[in-house]
């Protein structure tokens, strides 16, 4: 008879412990793999395009879409390089707009061209 309030209070505690898990956000799993991806990509922590390539890749983990997730972190990765070319420095908005820029158009194309072959239009026809 003393054990049932131990009892009673370690299954509500478990019961709790099993609901606040189950109520964690999905998103937490997608950004996770989101940083790994840009990273994977050479996008820097800390940086413009790290936060740029974190928005667009989480966003297509959340809607299950892997391979466009993927592709979106490579477009990321490019997009930082083409616009250091272009003369473009870090700390500028212009930088800022022209990593958004290119990864928008990356994006546009990888939806519209999105067949689930994980070919990325914008490179099958060049």
């Amino acid at each position: 008879m003393r054990r049932t309030p131990y009892l009673a209070a370690f299954v509500a505690a478990v019961a709790l412990a099993t609901t606040a898990y189950a109520a964690q956000p999905q998103s937490a799993g997608a950004q996770g793999r989101a940083e790994q991806a840009c990273a994977e990509h050479g996008v820097q922590p800390r940086s413009t395009a790290w936060e740029l390539c974190l928005s667009h890749v989480t966003r297509a983990y959340e809607w299950g879409e892997h391979t466009l997730a993927q592709q979106l972190a490579r477009a990321a990765g490019d997009a930082r390089v083409n616009c250091l070319e272009r003369g473009q420095r870090p700390e500028t908005f212009g930088y800022r707009a022209c990593v958004n820029k290119e990864i928008e158009a990356h994006s546009e194309l990888l939806i519209l061209g999105d067949d689930q072959s994980g070919v990325n239009v914008a490179e099958a026809r060049r």
